[in-house]
């Protein structure tokens, strides 16, 4: 009743009201005087009536103004919790109300969608705990950690500084987010909001992306040979940990932005420049010549080098790739040349929030002081109208963002969520994904005026190391791909994971991502498929690196001999993750030494035919 009461009263004219009021006084106020005077003087006079009439009046003026006072308060403090409730209800991310005491107020219905949970499941914040966290030790951390944000919060008056958390949702699914809390303002005071941002989507991309770096990293550093790779500039921008002991460094990273004038062959810098610049121009690769070069402790080797022009997706040439082996020991013996190993090691592994709210009928824009504070302003330093983002906005982003929105808003779109760049107020960019929703009435009808309720939250930090690991990541898919031998990773199954571009061709793929998936008895006879997974089980069993020298078919059906090497991909725990290997053709130095055999044959019976 009182929510209908309030604005049948409120819809009254004022003098209504007093005119009520003064009515319902004088009806109560004049009898009362005129029987109290009867009752002390056995009379009743009209001064004495008259003086009850005006205290009636005054007294009814004065009461009804704070009736109307009262009552308008009363309807501003309702309508202001449902416009708070509304935006917590439509905004697209999960937020939780409770009191400081504990106790669960309001879960909006993305809370349930993402998590499972409903108020049932949840009435108090320990619900939570339990049901979020149910790793008793993880559980623990958790709250410490956000009892101790909390103070921080209460000593320093500052806001509440995000945590990064693993939550179990109802349906034992374990998702990444970000979590943050303030306290609602004075209207709704010993409460606090409860935001919680899902970057699941993000972690695991990023846990990919680690880990297919990782993987070609420990290929590149499991290779005996020297590698590096050089910018248009002929810049280091990276090495193996080979290549940088022969430049005197311990740190691969120690190359990364040197020349050759900085390095231990500065008196060939000039030599070395002239055959990266041939190679680029030129656009095909300057393969195994020889050369003497000297280490930084001046020991001379005998180098056999190759150079590539390294290209990215497109075919650009962005730099050169080098590789060398020593070859003295070979040159000076004429012996079997001995590859040496090292195991792959494969690791396996990433917010700040604004609320904006946009009446489309008037352009106004509702910025939250965390909105502002994201991009270094503080509440007072920018406008609320739509401008203010069109002013910090990317103008490279602006108009698809914009054409986005008004997709949604149009119904040609399920939802709106777009990332874009913003102006920080230090000058630098600020990568922000955003997400929102039109705001619904309980029916799910669209409120007049229209209003678009969404949220920001920085990203920058994860788009940096998302570029970085995608470069690194291109960068090394085009080292492995240069390299002119076969180089290959497979499961314990002897699936194949990933291969090079050699690898693809010699089975007569032109895609490397053709054989993955696939084994050896795809492409192989089955005699030599089951030599290789012969192998491949002598690696897994007993961990140890295998050099062999086996014959190859091609696709032509052309025989060759090779020399593998393969050895055992391990996690940092010690599992087994399946082999690593590669293979180069010896064909001609095994036609050497078939000749050389004969010819030794042919001699030592010449001998024997004289001695007799």
């Amino acid at each position: 009743m009182k929510h209908t009461l309030i604005p049948i009263l409120l819809g009254k004219k004022k003098w209504h009201l007093w005119l009520i009021s003064v009515i319902s006084a004088i009806a109560l106020t004049l009898p009362t005087v005129a029987a109290m005077q009867f009752l002390l003087e056995g009379k009743i006079t009209t001064n004495y009536l008259i003086t009850g009439f005006v205290s009636a009046v005054l007294a009814a003026s004065i009461v009804s103004g704070l009736l109307i006072y009262l009552l308008k308060t009363l309807h501003q403090l309702h309508q202001h919790n449902q416009h708070l409730n509304a935006i917590i209800d439509v905004c697209p991310v999960p937020i939780a109300v409770f009191k400081d005491t504990g106790q669960l107020i309001r879960l909006n219905p993305q809370f349930t969608k993402s998590f499972g949970y409903t108020h049932e499941d949840i009435t108090t914040i320990s619900d939570w705990w339990l049901k979020a966290y149910p790793e008793e030790h993880y559980r623990t951390s958790v709250i410490a950690s956000w009892n101790n944000h909390l103070n921080d919060c209460a000593i320093n008056q500052s806001s509440f500084v995000p945590l990064d958390l693993k939550i179990h949702c109802k349906n034992q699914a374990v998702k990444s987010i970000i979590a943050t809390t303030t306290p609602l303002d004075k209207g709704v005071s010993g409460s606090q909001l409860l935001v919680l941002f899902d970057v699941s989507e993000k972690a695991i991309l990023f846990d990919a992306l680690t880990e297919s770096r990782n993987i070609l990293q420990s290929i590149i550093e499991t290779i005996p040979m020297r590698i590096f790779w050089k910018d248009k500039n002929s810049r280091y921008i990276g090495c193996n940990s080979n290549f940088a002991r022969d430049a005197g460094f311990n740190n691969v990273n120690e190359i990364i932005g040197k020349y050759d004038d900085d390095l231990a062959w500065q008196v060939r810098a000039d030599y070395y420049r002239a055959i990266d610049l041939e190679v680029m121009q030129l656009g095909v690769p300057k393969a195994s010549y020889e050369e003497l070069e000297k280490t930084a402790d001046g020991h001379e080797m005998i180098l056999k080098s190759s150079k590539i022009p390294l290209r990215q997706n497109s075919g650009e040439v962005i730099g050169v790739l080098g590789i060398y082996e020593d070859i003295t020991q070979i040159k000076k013996s004429e012996a079997e040349q001995i590859i040496n190993r090292e195991r792959l090691n494969f690791a396996l592994k990433g917010a700040n929030d604004g609320l904006w709210d946009w009446n489309l009928d008037t352009n106004e824009v509702y910025y939250s002081p965390r909105w502002k504070s994201m991009l270094g302003y503080r509440d007072d330093e920018l406008g609320n109208t739509l401008d203010t983002w069109s002013s910090l906005v990317d103008p490279k982003d602006s108009a698809a963002t914009l054409a986005h929105a008004q997709s949604y808003i149009n119904g040609d779109c399920a939802s709106f969520e777009t990332e874009f760049r913003m102006k920080h107020k230090d000058g630098h960019w600020v990568d922000i994904l955003s997400r929102a929703k039109l705001a619904l009435d309980v029916n799910g009808v669209v409120l007049k005026p229209q209003r678009l309720i969404g949220t920001h939250v920085d990203i920058s930090h994860l788009k940096s190391v998302e570029s970085e690991l995608r470069k690194k990541e291109g960068y090394q898919r085009a080292l492995l791909d240069n390299f002119p031998f076969m180089v290959w990773l497979k499961d314990l199954e002897s699936r194949f994971l990933s291969v090079n571009k050699v690898h693809a061709n010699n089975f007569g793929e032109n895609n490397p991502e053709s054989l993955v998936g696939k084994t050896d008895f795809d492409y192989s006879p089955i005699e030599i498929a089951e030599n290789y997974r012969k192998d491949d089980l002598s690696v897994l069993q007993t961990r140890q690196p295998k050099s062999v020298e086996e014959t190859y078919v091609d696709t032509k059906g052309n025989q060759h001999w090779i020399e593998t090497f393969k050895a055992p991909v391990t996690d940092q725990d010690g599992n087994l993750l399946g082999t690593v290997g590669f293979a180069r053709d010896i064909s001609d130095r095994k036609k050497i030494e078939t000749e050389l055999q004969i010819a030794a044959t042919a001699f030592e019976s010449q001998e024997g035919m004289i001695v007799t």
